[in-house]
Order: C-alpha cells, then sequence, then structure tokens
C-alpha cells in the first residue's frame, strides 16, 4: 500500500501536463407513443446515438431516419433509417426485429444539424433533431506566418539574462525542495501506519 502511494505522489506531478481528447461517447434516445426523451441529442464526431423503443401500443413501430427530400420514405441516396423498431421481440420466429437502433458517427462529412423523421405505423410522424459538431482540440501552435522548428530566415536572439541568484543558492533551495517532498512522503506514510 506504502508503494501505490508513493508511486502516486511522484506520478501526480507527471500526468499533470497531460491532455486527453473526447472519448466516444453513446446518447440514448427513448422512443415514446408521441415523443422522444429527448427531442434533441447534441453529438460530437465518434460518438454515438441510440433509440430505443418503449412505445407498448400493439401493431405499432417506429422507423427513424433521414427523408432529405420528404417523400415518406428512406430510400433515397444519402438517406438512412433504423428500419422498423418494435417495442418486443421474437427473436425465435424473427430474428431480424429490433427494438432499438445505435447509429455511429465517426465521419467528419455528417457534422451539421439534421431534422430526423420518426414514422410510426399508423401514419403519424415525430420529428426529431439531431446536432453533430465536430471535435475540436485547441493546441499550442504557432500563427498562421509564424516560424515553427528550423527556420532560415533572420532571427533576433535575445540576450541571455543572467540570473541573480549564486550557485550555492541554487543548490540550497534545491536540496529545500528535495526534503520538503521527503517530509511530506514521510507525513504520508505514518498516517498511512495509523490507518
Amino acid at each position: 500500500m506504502r508503494g501505490v502511494l508513493i508511486a502516486l505522489l511522484f506520478a501526480i506531478p507527471l500526468l499533470s501536463g497531460l491532455s486527453v481528447a473526447h472519448e466516444p461517447e453513446r446518447f440514448t434516445v427513448i422512443v415514446r407513443e408521441d415523443t422522444h426523451s429527448p427531442l434533441e441529442a447534441n453529438l460530437v464526431v465518434n460518438d454515438s446515438v441510440q433509440y430505443i423503443n418503449v412505445d407498448s401500443r400493439e401493431n405499432i413501430t417506429h422507423e427513424i431516419g433521414l427523408d432529405l427530400n420528404g417523400d415518406g420514405d428512406f430510400d433515397d441516396p444519402d438517406e438512412f433509417s433504423s428500419g422498423p423498431l418494435n417495442y418486443e421481440c421474437d427473436r425465435v420466429n424473427d430474428t431480424d426485429c429490433r427494438t432499438a437502433w445505435t447509429f455511429f458517427f465517426n465521419d467528419t462529412s455528417l457534422i451539421g444539424n439534421y431534422i430526423l423523421s420518426d414514422l410510426l405505423s399508423d401514419g403519424t410522424e415525430i420529428e426529431v433533431r439531431l446536432n453533430i459538431a465536430a471535435d475540436i482540440h485547441i493546441e499550442n501552435a504557432p500563427a498562421i506566418g509564424e516560424c515553427f522548428g528550423d527556420c532560415e530566415e533572420e532571427e533576433t536572439t535575445e540576450e541571455m539574462k543572467r540570473s541573480s541568484q549564486t550557485d550555492l543558492q541554487k543548490g540550497l533551495m534545491l536540496a529545500g525542495m528535495t526534503m520538503f517532498g521527503g517530509a511530506s512522503v514521510i507525513l504520508l506514510s505514518t498516517i498511512m501506519q495509523k490507518l
């Protein structure tokens, strides 16, 4: 236990400078009789959305998709759909039956705001909003036009500034910080022994 604590104490400063990219997430939308919860899903590229049908009315299915030309089907180019979503399935007799549909957004060409249609088997339609944003990571990079790396243009070199501290003072500061770190480790291990 003490070894883990000491390793953690030394690892925290190393990890504090690391950045993490967006982890893909799955958002769930509950498909009800006359609405969806939530009515609008906001996603980032590499996320997915899952539509789950909980409309228990007999012989009613939902089909969620993008109908670009408004012709009431999802069969045209660049259109897509879930296929019929049932409330429950007899998987023994109907292996194609499904109660949920997951759509993955792993292509930047899908960035945008969409109004999907939920076409019910009784002829009604519910609008479903879907917003897909880019996964943006801000990086520290030079501005456009600035030099990055080995540039052979004329560069102005700044004069090196000398520290007003002597080597002895620097050594004493380093020794003091080392002693403080050691005292912190000893204090933590003492506390852990008493627990």
